[in-house]
C-alpha cells in the first residue's frame, strides 16, 4: 500500500486551507478498502454516511474524498478539532455508518487532526 506521507499532507493543507476561516479544524483520515469492495460500493456507503450523519452534525462544514490508486482521503472541515472527535466516537456505531465502516481495512486506517493557521490567496 502506497502511503500518503506528511508532507503530501501538508501540500493539501496547504491547498484548502485557502477558502477556510482560521482555526477551521481539518480531519485527514486516509484508508483502503478491503479486499473485493467496489469503488461504486464505498462510495454509496460514504454518500449514505454523508447525509444520514455528518450532515447533521453541530460543527460539521464539508467533507471531500481522494483517490488515487487503492488509498482513500477523506478530508472533513470541522469548526473545532474536539467536535470532530466526539463525532467520530458516535459515527463509529451509528447505523448510517456502518457499512462503510465494515468496507474499511483496519490496518490501513490513519488519521490526523490540524487546525488552520494562515491561508493565502493570490
Amino acid at each position: 500500500m502506497q502511503t500518503i506521507t506528511l508532507q503530501t499532507i501538508t501540500s493539501i493543507y496547504a491547498t484548502i486551507s485557502l477558502v477556510m476561516k482560521k482555526n477551521t479544524a481539518i480531519e485527514f483520515y486516509e484508508f483502503s478498502p478491503i479486499e473485493g469492495i467496489s469503488d461504486e460500493a464505498l462510495l454509496k456507503a460514504v454518500k449514505r454516511a454523508q447525509y444520514k450523519f455528518f450532515r447533521k452534525q453541530d460543527g460539521f462544514i464539508k467533507c471531500e474524498i481522494l483517490k488515487s490508486g487503492k488509498n482513500w482521503v477523506s478530508i472533513s472541515y470541522w469548526k473545532d478539532v474536539e467536535i470532530a472527535r466526539r463525532a467520530l466516537d458516535q459515527f463509529l456505531n451509528h447505523s448510517s455508518s456502518l457499512p462503510f465502516v465494515q468496507m474499511i481495512s483496519p490496518s490501513s486506517e490513519r488519521r490526523l487532526y490540524m487546525r488552520q493557521k494562515m491561508s493565502s490567496k493570490k
